[in-house]
């Protein structure tokens, strides 16, 4: 968790008599977030910027610049709510305060999102006495209390590019740098396809319902530094990622509002149209699914053999195993030939990323999903995966679901994958 102290704004009741006192109360920052909000619903620029420091200019260049990309994005609400405040919001002496605010920008992409989502922002506020306003002098990304990225969902692609292109299909919304619009233009077909095929598959074993995204919000960018820093700030080695996001003061089962996708267009898969539409269709399984998820704290997560075997599953469904670019390196894992060796075992969370090791677990997680398929059926896998994601751990949802222990399912998928691979 984070050490910073924080300390709750001052009540009404609790402001200072003293006009000389200057107090900054909840009601005060109620009014300069509702007002801010209302600024940017009405497209009032004047308002949306005139809270911040005018004497900074970069600063107002970056808020106008923000105001004119949300605009053109297909969001349904957007809202500004105070999440928690550091610092001293009152001075009996009649001097200036300056504190930081920490504001989830609140918003849910159009007939895609299934509950709206927040971005969290940290704005530093200034009151130079007591009759003076409120003034913002600097915008970044709220510190994240916990998880490996530094900051919650931001930046988002609004925050950090000149102007935003925007390409929308049927069940996708496609955002890129503007240098790059005529490549989002190219891709967007690609995705969409990806999407229906996704959903298609999924909603027909099972997976329907209000709990089950329409749409996706895929976000391109080039290279692992990018990719590291958008809508999270940590290092990147994925070709691409889905970040599922928690729902806003969520309420029910649905803790998982929404997922942003982002690419990152240098990697290999996008050196051909059939290794794009593979990945769309891995990253779409993880986005589709994420809704699924019962966010029951585990200290390793959930199997990673079951979460990205099945992305890898539903990317490559149909296709036979030879033909997928893992399988050599399969060969070679069975031949002894990596840095450890096969010995029948799925590989857990605790050696998932082991050095020279990470791309031959996918093909594990990947053929332990075929093996599901091929002896308990296509329906009985979905339900296993699904199992999974609502707080069923492996050797649970095996019996729960397939009726067979863990060390029986061990021993039947390494023959398998002998078979399949030798």
């Amino acid at each position: 968790m984070n050490s910073e102290k924080r300390l709750g704004p001052l009540t009404e009741e609790t402001a200072a008599a003293d006009p000389n006192s200057v107090a900054v109360t909840t009601k005060d920052l109620e009014n300069l977030l509702r007002e801010h909000t209302e600024a940017l619903g009405s497209g009032d620029l004047k308002a949306y910027t005139g809270i911040f420091d005018q004497k900074n200019t970069a600063l107002v260049r970056q808020q106008t610049r923000l105001f004119e990309n949300l605009r053109k994005l297909p969001i349904s609400q957007m809202s500004y709510q105070t999440l928690q405040q550091e610092g001293r919001t009152q001075d009996s002496f009649g001097r200036g305060v300056t504190f930081n605010l920490d504001v989830a920008f609140v918003h849910q992409f159009d007939g895609i999102d299934l509950r709206p989502v927040s971005e969290w922002y940290r704005w530093t506020i200034t009151k130079r006495n007591a009759t003076a306003p409120l003034v913002v002098t600097k915008v970044g990304g709220a510190p994240a209390p916990m998880g490996d990225s530094k900051t919650v969902y931001y930046p988002g692609p609004w925050d950090i590019w000149p102007d935003v292109a925007v390409v929308k299909t049927a069940r996708t919304v496609v955002l890129a740098h503007p240098s790059m619009a005529a490549q989002a233009r190219r891709i967007a077909p690609i995705a969409e396809r990806a999407a229906v095929t996704d959903l298609t598959f999924l909603g027909g074993q099972g997976v329907r319902g209000s709990a089950v995204p329409k749409g996706y919000v895929v976000t391109l960018v080039k290279g692992p530094g990018q990719l590291g820093s958008m809508y999270r700030q940590q290092k990147a080695t994925e070709a691409g990622v889905s970040i599922p996001m928690p729902a806003w003061r969520r309420s029910g089962d649905m803790p998982i509002g929404a997922s942003r996708v982002v690419m990152d267009t240098t990697s290999s898969f996008f050196g051909t149209a059939g290794g794009t539409a593979e990945i769309f269709r891995h990253e779409f399984a993880h986005s589709t699914l994420s809704s699924l998820d019962s966010a029951k704290f585990d200290l390793f997560g959930m199997e990673n053999w079951v979460v990205e075997g099945f992305a890898e599953y539903v990317a490559n469904r149909g296709a036979p195993i030879t033909a997928n670019l893992r399988y050599p390196e399969g060969q070679a894992y069975l031949a002894g030939q990596l840095s450890q060796p096969f010995e029948g075992k799925l590989p857990d969370n605790l050696i998932w990323d082991m050095k020279g090791m990470t791309s031959v677990h996918y093909l594990m997680g990947h053929l332990a999903m075929r093996f599901i398929d091929e002896k308990y059926g296509t329906r009985k896998l979905v339900d296993f995966v699904v199992e999974t994601y609502q707080g069923g751990k492996g050797g649970e949802a095996l019996q729960k679901v397939l009726g067979t222990d863990e060390a029986q399912f061990q021993s039947q998928w390494a023959a398998y994958v002998r078979n399949q691979l030798g």
